[in-house]
């Protein structure tokens, strides 16, 4: 565990956690650039909004059951992030931030960055839990894949 961001591994059956790759590969995207006030910056990522996806609803219910967390859930989505693409950094709202890593594939997929120096890895089936006002970014995709994150804003 880093300071304020715990990290569980191995979170989902490998059944549950096929479906859910398999769920992300049939979504419909949003992009969404970096910087909208700067029209030369050309990172964007896509996102797909899971609020009404009921496996979502599942995964995070399964995740607070599973760890003993009491956690209303704000809203949810899963972020995509092409090669090269890289997140900036920014707080989240809410109260606590669940982000989990389903990418069979991670060689190259960095890492969640914090701006207080920490940060961890990409690693499939990984779910991280921290406080929402830790600013944080994702790292710069050096793969050659999509990097998907799923997210969900809660409040404690």
């Amino acid at each position: 565990m880093i300071k304020n961001i715990n990290v569980y591994d191995n979170v989902l059956s490998d059944d549950l956690l096929h479906f859910i790759q398999i769920e992300i590969h049939n979504m419909l995207w949003e992009k969404h650039v970096t910087d909208p006030q700067n029209p030369k910056d050309k990172n964007f990522s896509f996102a797909c909004q899971t609020d009404n996806f009921l496996s979502h609803q599942y995964l995070f219910n399964f995740f607070c059951k599973k760890y003993s967390l009491n956690f209303k859930r704000l809203r949810s989505y899963v972020n995509c992030y092409p090669p090269q693409g890289e997140g900036k950094f920014h707080p989240d709202d809410g109260d606590y931030t669940f982000l989990f890593y389903p990418d069979q594939e991670t060689k190259g997929k960095g890492a969640t960055i914090f701006k207080n120096n920490s940060k961890v890895e990409y690693k499939t089936n990984r779910l991280l839990i921290f406080n929402s006002r830790l600013v944080h970014k994702a790292g710069k995709n050096l793969s050659t894949d999509m990097r998907h994150s799923i997210a969900w804003k809660t409040l404690k």
